[in-house]
Order: C-alpha cells, then structure tokens, then sequence
C-alpha cells in the first residue's frame, strides 16, 4: 500500500473561513478574581489571575471550574452526530470530574449549543459562547459548513484583523486540510484527518484491489463533499461514468441516485452524511441495485447502521450495509468489545449517562480525553488563560487516546494545526465489525 502525502487543499472563497464581525471578549466569569487581557505569552507581571492552584487564569476559569463551549448540530440535518456526542463528552467530563478530582483542582463544565448544521446559526452561536458565557476554549465544534461560519470569529472576536485576542477552537470535527493552516487560523485544530486525504486513501485502494472498475460518485455540494470528491477523482484510475450532487437541505435524492443507477457503475463513490447515505441504501433496496459502495468515514458506522435499519435498529442495518469500504482510526466497540479502553468507555457511559456506545461515541471520547490532556498541560505550565491553554494544544507530542487504534498518535505544533494524520482502511461486517484492510495506518499528512 502506497503512502499518502497530505496536498496543500485550499478553500477557495471561503480559503479558511475568514468572516467577520465581532465582539469584545468579556470580563472573567469569577467576580473574585481580577481579570487582564489575555497575551500570547503570559508572564508574572500580566494582569491575570493568581487562582488558589496558582496558575494564571482569564476567562471561563475560576477556583472551582472550567468552562468549555461546544457549537454542535442538535436538530437539522446533522442532528445524529450531535446527539451522540454532546451527552459522550459531558458523560466523560462527569467521570473525570466525579473519579479524578477534575483537572487542575476545577470540574470540568461543558455547555453545548445549536448551530443546526449552519453557518449564519453557528456564528451565532460562537458569539453567545464567547461573550455571555465566557468560556475558556471551544471543544469539537462539529462539521464543515458550521465550522466556515464560526472559525473566522472565534480566531477575531472584535473583527480588527488583530487575532492576539482568539479563543482556542481545538479539535472541530471536520477534515478540510485549510483549516489546519496555523498561519491563517492561528486558534483553531483541525481534530479529523482531513478529506482530502482521504479521498486520496480511498481511490489508492480501490487502485490495487479493484482496477479496471468503473465508478460513479455522488457527494454533498459543498467544502466537505468537494474535497473528498475532488481527491478521489483525482487518484483514481478508473472510468467515471457519472456524478451527482445533493444540497445538505435537500429532502430527498431519489432523481440522482435514479441517474447513477442508470450509469450501472461498479462502484459507487459517495462523500455525503449519514442521513443521505442512509437514503442511498433505502434507494438501491428497492431498486435491486448493488455497487460496490466505498464512502467517507463521516459516516460512523453505527449510526449509519441505526439509520438504515430503521425502528429495527443497527442490528437489522448492519447486513445492509455489510460490504461497504471505509476508513477508521479508533477502536471498533463491537469487535473490540473485550479491549480495556471500550470496557472503561462503556462503563463510563453507562455509569456517567452517556449514550448506547457507538462509534460516534468512541470518537467523542477521543475528543473529550485530548482537551483534558490538553487542560492537564496548561494546569501543570502553570497557565490556564486562553493563550495558555492554546499553547498547551500546540505541544501535544505523540498522544494516544485510549480508544484510538494502535498506531495513531496525536502531535500537534504551532505551525501544523492537524491532530489526526493516519487512517486505516475497513470494510463493514454483517455483524457491525470493522474489518481492517490493511495492516497498519496509512498517512493522511505528510
């Protein structure tokens, strides 16, 4: 299997979400503490906040917490991913508050917010998290078209061009490589492996295990689809008899699934979100039609299962969509079941009020256990301001999530802003297991 080196992907109009319009950042939440701006680099004669743990503070910190924002879809189009994470990630706060003391001496609060899947709503959003709740960092703001409505704020609240005064964005769930860029994004991470890669990985494998197939591709229209269509075309060395795109507020897809049907590809290449690859599946059931389908690993494989086996569940999903080639990069919780790192996860889940586990699950904790590395470095730097706390995101050097696969690691630096940078190819199960087709993880970064 070739390596994969990660392309410079730029967006273009919306080239690292720069929009604009902002405000003043607030005063810090404890009305104990005296509050001072906060700087790249703090020192012992900055007007921050000496808290009892004796490190620095100036928003969202106080003596007895730390509050982390989070902009996620709730309801709208990608409300499956939100309503999964949102509960996996105040379950995993609840037990590190509840059995490790918290971080730093301060419980760990979490407040999550809807942005509906939209940039108009999602820069709304950010807004109310910066200025009236006066969060320390957002955590896993979630998907590509939010995330272009929000970035560009949150890295200039006041809209003066002068990003010194940020708020850390670590870890937003989404893979468009620009947003990675340090220069451009100075506060935000990039948590996913990016699509273009991706896009890249995929049509490598369909390459050496599948030539001389034909293929048809349908993806969302937008910065997410486009890069993950955009590198697949580009590597792939088959014939591509068709494409087809959809809106993410479309209702239904049935005219272009009907016009790649009648293409008759073997493969089907689709770079869309769970609920349209779910109408993809209902779509090829009634009509007798069985490509191969190779996607995105947007689309977790328990929630596209639940989604596909309706009020039957993922069980009854899981054979419909067995035979689909993906990717992955955590543990699989039903063919690793009997890993430690799942047992704990679904203990915590369980004891904590998470969610059933998932794959969306699993992942949310991998958030979730690097923004408390995250915290834990900032607490020992003696540096829990905003800027602290971003700089404490910049040195994570070779980090591994307890439930993340063997062999990928987190590194992040003050110019490279990518978390995630391998993925492992798989292909679904009947029984939900993520056969891995490869024997190690291919990079998604170079």
């Amino acid at each position: 299997m070739r390596n994969m080196f990660k392309p410079l992907f730029l967006l273009s109009a919306l080239l690292v979400v720069a929009l604009t319009v902002g405000i003043a950042c607030g005063d810090d939440d404890d009305d104990d503490d005296d509050t001072g701006t906060p700087t790249d680099a703090p020192t012992e004669t900055d007007d921050a906040t000496e808290t009892p743990g004796e490190v620095l503070t100036d928003f969202g910190v106080s003596d007895t917490e730390i509050k982390l924002g989070q902009s996620i879809a709730l309801s709208g189009p990608a409300a499956s991913y939100g309503t999964a994470i949102v509960p996996t990630i105040e379950a995993y706060f609840a037990y590190v508050n509840d059995e490790l003391g918290g971080v730093c001496g301060r419980d760990i609060v979490h407040v999550a917010e809807d942005d509906k899947y939209s940039p108009a709503d999602a820069r709304e959003v950010a807004q109310k998290l910066v200025d009236q709740d006066e969060i320390a960092a957002f955590i896993g703001n979630l998907g590509t078209a939010a995330n272009v409505g929000s970035a560009g704020y949150i890295n200039d609240p006041n809209g003066d061009g002068d990003t010194s005064d940020g708020v850390p964005d670590l870890f937003i769930a989404t893979g468009i490589n620009s947003f990675a860029d340090a220069s451009a994004l100075p506060w935000t991470v990039l948590f996913n492996p990016d699509y273009t890669s991706e896009g890249t990985i995929l049509a490598n494998f369909m390459n050496d295990n599948n030539p001389g197939e034909t293929v048809a591709t349908l993806y969302q229209n937008d910065d997410f689809g486009k890069a993950g269509r955009d590198a697949f075309i580009a590597a792939i060395e088959a014939d591509v008899v068709a494409e087809e795109t959809y809106e993410s507020t479309a209702t239904e897809i049935t005219s272009q699934l009907a016009n790649l049907r009648n293409a008759d590809p073997d493969i089907l290449y689709l770079y869309s979100i769970p609920q349209f690859t779910a109408k993809v599946y209902a779509y090829m059931a009634q009509n007798d039609w069985a490509p191969q389908v190779v996607m995105s690993y947007v689309n977790s494989a328990s929630t596209l299962a639940s989604l596909v086996g309706g009020d039957d569940g993922a069980a009854a999903g899981f054979p419909l969509i067995a035979g689909a080639i993906s990717n992955n990069y955590i543990l699989d919780p039903i063919a690793d079941a009997d890993d430690a790192a799942i047992v704990e996860h679904t203990r915590i889940m369980e004891t904590y009020g998470g969610p059933s586990v998932g794959t969306l699950t699993v992942y949310a904790q991998a958030i979730a256990e690097t923004a408390v590395e995250t915290l834990e470095i900032a607490c020992d730097s003696g540096d829990m301001t905003r800027a602290g706390i971003m700089a404490a995101a910049e040195s994570i050097t070779d980090f591994h999530p307890s439930i993340m696969l063997e062999g990928i690691n987190l590194t992040i630096s003050d110019t490279d802003h990518a978390a995630i940078q391998s993925l492992i190819p798989i292909e679904i199960q009947a029984d939900g297991v993520l056969k891995p087709l490869v024997d190690e993880p291919i990079e998604a970064g170079g």
